[in-house]
């Protein structure tokens, strides 16, 4: 009688696993397109590249608040592991496509990336809604691409798998198609705290996703930092790229699991731009002058300091130090403000 118990309890335990993996598993099944239906596009990217369509053009506002995509990526040799898809809104900046704008749920990856399970490691076909919000002029483009492991919103050649610019490019166009954005990305009263050894300071940017991290969110998010903040024993106020950071005071490449050739790096030096100077930037060609610095660090910061800068994929900015308050304790930051070209 007891085995007979014993096996029930192990047969029953056997199956709450099996249910609970089966339901864990998130396979996208919301973007799983249905038999005969219809699409305003239809984007295909292969390994082949013969019969793709990887650059579809749009009119926009003929097709409600949605363009209804079937996307298609078929991979022979190396397999897919993550879907990347950014979105540039009236020339304003790529940023990452966020499939909750949609009201789909899908097994995304902390860095925003969408997980593929194993049914869609070499091939799948799914049904994406790209929103297309009320637009008199301008275009929304969105790009698509796979990767093999974890990619880069901002470099489509990291871990691609297929060639280096392989990416599927959907481009909505609304009259004209001339973009109102000036190139530019501002950021206003940006505050970076010193690095605190619990991890819990407010320390690295990103700006590309405009978001300021922890130290502690280092795993997955640190391929996404441009540069943090330090305040040295002798170099006092301090900026530096995630790449060149201090391993003294934070090992970047540590906490984010990475090497530090897969950080990011920022070029950073003094400007001989005045502050009215930085506040009258007011389109990308206003930054072309910035020729990149040497040094990926730069320190003995002081209030009203202009630096100028060039990030990991090109783009020129310029830094306005605000406030320098304290040192490296609890509460002590600098606020910055930035401007950089998209």
């Amino acid at each position: 009688m007891n085995k007979i118990l014993k096996f029930k309890s192990i047969l029953t335990l056997f199956i709450i696993a099996a249910v609970t993996f089966s339901c864990s598993s998130d396979d996208n099944e919301d973007l799983a397109p249905t038999e005969g239906e219809v699409f305003d596009a239809e984007l295909i990217v292969t390994e082949s590249n013969v019969d793709d369509k990887r650059n579809v053009n749009v009119t926009g506002g003929a097709n409600g608040t949605s363009i209804k995509t079937k996307v298609i990526f078929s991979s022979t040799t190396n397999s897919m592991r993550r879907l990347y898809i950014t979105k540039n809104v009236d020339g304003l900046g790529e940023e990452p496509f966020q499939f909750e704008s949609t009201g789909v749920s899908v097994d995304d990856k902390k860095d925003g990336s969408l997980d593929l399970n194993s049914a869609s490691k070499n091939d799948f076909e799914f049904k994406i809604n790209f929103p297309t919000p009320v637009m008199t002029n301008g275009t929304i483009v969105y790009k698509i691409w796979a990767t093999t492991g974890r990619g880069d919103f901002r470099d489509i050649t990291k871990r691609n798998v297929f060639e280096d610019d392989a990416v599927g490019t959907i481009t909505v166009k609304y009259g004209s198609g001339t973009n109102s954005g000036s190139g530019i990305k501002s950021f206003t009263k940006t505050i970076l705290a010193a690095p605190l050894g619990d991890g819990t300071s407010n320390t690295f940017i990103s700006l590309f996703n405009e978001t300021i991290y922890t130290i502690k969110q280092g795993t997955e998010f640190a391929s996404l930092w441009d540069f943090g903040y330090y305040y040295g024993k002798t170099k006092k106020a301090s900026l530096a790229s995630a790449n060149n950071y201090p391993t003294d005071i934070i090992n970047v490449p540590a906490i984010g699991g990475v090497t530090a050739d897969e950080l990011n790096k920022v070029y950073f030096g003094l400007s001989s731009k005045t502050v009215a100077e930085f506040d009258a930037i007011s389109v990308s060609s206003d930054l072309d002058f910035i020729t990149q610095p040497t040094d990926q660090r730069i320190n003995n910061l002081t209030v009203n300091n202009v630096i100028n800068f060039v990030d990991n994929y090109g783009n020129k900015g310029l830094i306005k130090v605000v406030t320098i308050s304290g040192t490296d304790g609890i509460g002590d930051f600098i606020e910055l403000e930035i401007k950089v070209q998209n």
